[in-house]
């Protein structure tokens, strides 16, 4: 074993976390990236529009399959592959970050593969289980190609051969054969490497080649049969001829209903949350959710056929209907999940707080305490590298000629030398003033029904509050409602300072022409000067910033360590977490 992998095993097992795990082999790897290749000659993976094609490993490891075959691509502009992967062990997933990888489930028993799509996919499962493995991803998942590494074997069972026959899998491919005596972790183990698709890729292209000609790509088929058809029909029962309600699943009427619920005194949910904390009761709200959906759709399945079409109800939308709801209640948990984060979101900037919800919301994990955890875990880490950006990005908006107030020592050749001035000024170090105007497009809706500042104006505003917290001040809001400002009225902005008292912040005056005048607290304005200095590397210690800015102030040890307590930790959200643990 290499001596980087027999580490990496060595701390899994000492962690409970080695879960068969048998890295795949290099020649294995180029043997799925060759038939990739081939592949990619005569079909279409990207569409017409050139979508990135989605890799999913389940099962990945450490990631290496899915680093491999990216990077054997990677000089490919019309073939970008995102990869994507199922994984149990904490240790490999807590690199995914850094890896580009976007985790998809943990748990294999617990991830809904029903919900999930891709354009390739890989498996390389633990032997122990590999019938259960691939049976059910053959049956559920929704995918392009799918290759696998199993043991030879694997053409007797009879699950896998069933799951093929109704799904539709139109050819089964052995690229080759292979075993793992010279592998990374060594095992005796005879395998197959497998391609499964819904097409015959080899005769289906000579077929194109010859009727459509040799520069005609056919799409790969990601359909077969639906496994989301096969799920209503084999587990719940539904048979085409009746279906469900008109009724639109609302995912915005169930987060109000299941919110209401939890701040309601004397409710189950209620007690959950005051006793076990926020995720428990949302993951108990979500099982009971699901289970009487499925619970109701079995139920309707019981029913006369001829009395259900009788009555109008057609199968379509009774499938619709499921599926909604089915999927709808993931989407609908995990906002609800993501409102208690205002821990992390209440340090970014709009731009920012929607750069880290978006990138959640899309992983399509599905709901459960360990999904949770990771995404917790995943929303500080992304939080961390956002909330100094933040500051960053507000410093810069409101540097203008008229905004800064001094240059640091150091760079006076920026407005002394015109000739280098535009080439020179985005590298100065400089301060902004406490007093200056911020000139903008707008700071009122032009239309009538449009009340007090408009979306820009309120943005600018809720970003300089984040920034104030950032800074050290708590309990930081504006003192009058946004729709209730007119042409030249004031905003102020309050807050607690560190030592208990209430101050003004800032002053902001909002005209009709687009201008606001700032007036800055001066102590707020030193604390924001020397934060972003700090975090941009433009002083090393407090006796560099004196020095450079020819500061007629000390700054103190509390001012400038406020960078050192800007990031959040996974202490920083409490609610998340179980309070009898």
């Amino acid at each position: 074993m290499s001596v980087s992998t027999l580490r990496l095993v060595q701390e899994l097992k000492n962690n409970n976390q080695d879960f068969e795990f048998y890295p795949t082999t290099a020649d294995q790897i180029k043997t799925v990236v060759s038939d990739i290749k081939s592949l990619k000659g005569r079909f279409d993976f990207t569409g017409r529009y050139r979508e990135t094609v989605k890799l999913l490993d389940i099962g990945a490891g450490d990631g290496r399959v899915l680093q491999a075959i990216k990077e054997s691509f990677s000089e490919d502009e019309y073939f970008k592959i995102d990869p994507y992967a199922i994984e149990k062990a904490p240790i490999h997933t807590a690199t995914y970050r850094e890896k580009g990888i976007t985790l998809l489930g943990t748990e294999f028993s617990q991830v809904n593969f029903i919900s999930k799509n891709c354009t390739i996919a890989f498996v390389n499962p633990p032997y122990s289980d590999f019938n259960y493995w691939l049976s059910t991803l053959i049956s559920h998942l929704a995918f392009g190609v799918l290759y696998a590494i199993v043991p030879e074997r694997w053409a007797d069972c009879p699950a896998i051969a069933e799951a093929i026959k109704i799904r539709g899998i139109k050819q089964t491919k052995v690229l080759a054969k292979d075993d793992f005596l010279a592998a990374d972790r060594q095992a005796r183990a005879k395998v197959e490497i497998i391609r499964f698709s819904f097409q015959n890729l080899d005769e289906d292209a000579q077929e194109n080649a010859r009727f459509r000609g040799r520069n005609y790509k056919p799409s790969v088929d990601q359909q077969g049969t639906d496994p989301f058809q096969l799920f209503i029909e084999n587990e719940l029962g539904l048979k085409k001829t009746y279906s469900s309600t008109n009724e639109k699943f609302s995912e915005y009427e169930q987060r109000e209903r299941i919110r209401k619920a939890m701040e309601t005194e004397g409710s189950e949910s209620y007690e959950l949350v005051k006793t076990k904390g926020v995720l428990w009761a949302l993951l108990d709200n979500y099982e009971i959710d699901l289970a009487n959906t499925l619970e109701q759709y079995k139920l309707i399945s019981q029913i006369d056929p001829n009395l259900l079409q009788e009555l109008g109800v057609d199968y379509d939308g009774m499938r619709k209907g499921a599926k909604e709801k089915m999927f709808g209640y993931r989407n609908v948990y995990w906002s609800l999940l993501f409102d208690k984060l205002d821990a992390i979101s209440n340090r970014l900037t709009t731009k920012h707080r929607q750069q880290l919800l978006k990138t959640l919301s899309s992983n399509a994990l599905d709901f459960t305490y360990t999904n949770a955890l990771y995404i917790v875990q995943y929303a500080v880490a992304y939080a961390n590298e956002l909330i100094e950006q933040s500051l960053i990005d507000v410093f810069q908006n409101l540097t203008s000629k008229d905004a800064i107030s001094r240059y640091y020592v150091s760079n006076q050749h920026v407005v002394k030398d015109d000739w280098r001035y535009n080439e020179t000024q985005k590298k100065a170090k400089y301060l902004l003033d406490y007093r200056f105007i911020h000139s903008n497009w707008s700071n009122f809706g032009s239309n009538s029904y449009e009340k007090g500042l408009n979306e820009g104006a309120r943005h600018f505003t809720n970003d300089l509050i984040v920034v104030f917290m950032l800074l050290g001040y708590s309990n930081v809001y504006a003192n009058t409602g946004y729709e209730y400002v007119g042409y030249g009225d004031k905003v102020s902005i309050m807050g607690t300072t560190p030592t208990g008292d209430v101050i003004e912040l800032l002053k902001i005056r909002f005209y009709k022409n687009g201008n606001r005048h700032l007036s800055f607290n001066q102590e707020a304005m030193l604390r924001f000067n020397v934060t972003v200095s700090r975090v941009l590397g433009w002083v090393r210690c407090k006796e560099d910033f004196a020095t450079e800015t020819e500061a007629k102030r000390t700054v103190s040890d509390a001012i400038w360590a406020i960078s050192d307590d800007m990031k959040v930790t996974t202490a920083s959200v409490p609610l998340l977490v179980s309070k009898v643990a």
